[in-house]
């Protein structure tokens, strides 16, 4: 065991990467299983007969509804419960129920499923929070984080290279006989692949170490009900409410681009998926794992510095240099530099879980990091996942009614949600500061 700065004692180092090694795999998993149905869009569309407006409500809603439902309670079981049991039984269920796919034969199945997927991935980042703020020192956070956060890029870059590549294969042979359960389609097969790495995985979190909790100091005069949620929410309601304003809108577009990505290379260029999914796999992995770990030592860099709003200011900085390339980028008429412009985007949004994930760790003390974790990401899942493919599909249905301007229905959600996520997150700078300085009383851990 070492002893760091803040007098706390964390976990070797050894131990410590460790964690942050199952944890990136974890995220990756998560977003493979998560992802996939984006590269599946085509196929799933003509099977059942749907609209792009419909096949949004199974890329958003059926995610977002379940893990919004049971998001608070797994914070709560976080903050209570040996963590690595929590995310291992967690990644164990959501790795079953997207294999489950196969028996999906109606979009009703089909969206049943995907909410099953989403009631384990609900664990994912209070687990992972949790974990690296108890194996690391506060100026170490950022970057050990930031490494946990490259596995979702991992993931659907994985998704995106070998989805394109499996789909268009599996289509090539036509149904496939599956023992004891018949005939299934190509994009049922690519479920039942996606999901059994998951089922391993959860073997190896279950043998994680698992850290010492901080010490949870009693509440004072200064910082009542600090080892409550709601009181804690209440406290610090002028630093949560701008905080999370940008990041639903910074999210609107993530989760909007994640969604429609493939399918708008494909109606604007023609391409096929495998092609779609080898450039765009490859870009997502380069640059977002080098944008989310960036992320992280950038914040890590400001806070040594001084800068008490160091993961606000961050993201302020990242809405505004991806913004450019996002709006510019589906309308260039080159494919070569609407992938130059979209790796540039995909550089500074990848930053975004990164930072949403810094932000509220900055703002919670250890009695409620796991239950603030969680609320983080139902906001994100209440709004932003279930708006940003929704919003997009708004403009391609309703605006443009034309599925051939699925490009400008991208560049049009970009160019009002990032702008919008940049003046939330301007004016959250001085609160973020004095929330995070009153938290650094001595009595507070």
């Amino acid at each position: 065991m070492t002893t760091q700065q803040d007098d706390r004692v964390y976990p070797k180092k050894s131990h410590a990467y460790a964690t942050v090694v199952v944890l990136t795999l974890v995220n990756v998993v998560a977003f493979i299983d998560r992802q996939i149905p984006a590269m599946l869009v085509g196929p799933i569309k003509q099977d059942f007969n749907l609209s792009d407006s419909q096949m949004a409500l199974l890329l958003g809603a059926a995610f977002s509804v379940s893990y919004a439902l049971v998001a608070l309670p797994i914070g709560y079981a976080v903050d209570r419960l040996r963590r690595k049991q929590v995310l291992g039984s967690a990644l164990f269920v959501w790795s079953c129920m997207t294999m489950s796919a196969l028996f999906a034969n109606s979009y009703g199945k089909l969206f049943g499923v995907r909410m099953g997927v989403a009631a384990g991935d609900a664990a994912i980042a209070p687990s992972s929070v949790s974990l690296v703020s108890d194996s690391f020192a506060e100026s170490q956070r950022g970057t050990a984080l930031g490494m946990v956060t490259a596995g979702i890029y991992i993931g659907i870059g994985i998704s995106l290279w070998g989805g394109g590549y499996l789909i268009d294969y599996l289509t090539s042979i036509g149904e496939i006989r599956v023992p004891f359960v018949g005939l299934i389609k190509p994009w049922q097969a690519v479920f039942l692949m996606s999901g059994l790495p998951g089922l391993l995985l959860a073997f190896a979190v279950f043998l994680l170490p698992e850290p010492a909790r901080a010490r949870v100091a009693p509440p004072t005069a200064n910082q009542t009900g600090s080892n409550d949620l709601t009181a804690h929410l209440s406290a610090h309601k002028n630093t949560l409410l701008p905080m999370f304003g940008g990041l639903v809108f910074m999210a609107l577009m993530f989760y909007s681009f994640s969604a429609w990505a493939p399918t708008m290379m494909v109606r604007t260029f023609g391409l096929s998926l495998a092609e779609v999914g080898m450039s765009l796999g490859l870009i997502t992995i380069s640059c977002s794992i080098v944008g989310s770990v960036l992320a992280g030592m950038s914040v890590d860099w400001l806070s040594k510095r001084g800068y008490r709003d160091a993961p606000i200011r961050s993201a302020m900085c990242v809405c505004l240099l991806a913004l450019p390339a996002i709006t510019l980028a589906p309308l260039m008429q080159s494919l070569l530099l609407s992938w130059l412009l979209l790796g540039v985007y995909l550089l500074f949004i990848s930053a975004y879980a990164t930072l949403g994930l810094l932000a509220v760790s900055g703002v919670s003390t250890a009695a409620v990091r796991g239950r603030m974790t969680s609320v983080f990401t139902l906001v994100m899942m209440i709004f932003s996942a279930t708006m940003g493919p929704q919003l997009t599909a708004f403009f391609t249905d309703f605006v443009f009614v034309d599925e051939g301007k699925l490009n400008w229905s991208i560049a049009l959600t970009g160019g009002l949600t990032l702008p919008i996520a940049a003046l939330f997150f301007r004016a959250c700078l001085p609160h973020y500061a004095n929330s995070v300085e009153r938290l650094c009383q001595p009595s507070n851990v």
